[in-house]
């Protein structure tokens, strides 16, 4: 599995999870948030709220697991929790998976700019 395909592994809750930043992706984050296609870039612009940074990684991890076929032993809060542990630098590239994805290679951004620290070159 490689970041360039959407997907990112990290021990969280006290095992290796993998989040999966696809279509499943998508549909679990604004679900999750309660916001359509066009809110998307709303939710970036102005940094991530501690909401947001939960929904991420929790419809990551939910989509990867459900595509899987995997059991799904967690839940937002479980989620919350474990973002504890969580570090700047892990967080980062947690976020770097998901904007270097393939969805996010499409015309699907958002309004999200892809690979931030290559911009500014």
């Amino acid at each position: 599995m490689t970041k360039q395909r959407g997907y990112h592994k990290i021990k969280l809750g006290g095992k290796q999870r993998t989040l999966h930043f696809s279509m499943n992706f998508w549909a679990n984050f604004t679900d999750s948030l309660g916001i359509g296609l066009e809110g998307i870039g709303e939710i970036f612009a102005n940094g991530l709220s501690i909401k947001a940074i939960r929904a991420l990684v929790y419809a990551g991890l939910l989509a990867h697991d459900q595509e899987e076929g995997n059991e799904v032993d967690y839940n937002e809060f479980k989620v919350g929790m474990w973002l504890e542990d969580v570090d700047a630098e892990q967080l980062e590239a947690m976020i770097g998976a998901m904007t270097e994805s393939r969805i996010l290679g499409n015309d699907m951004n958002m309004g999200i700019e892809r690979n931030p620290k290559e911009a500014g070159k």
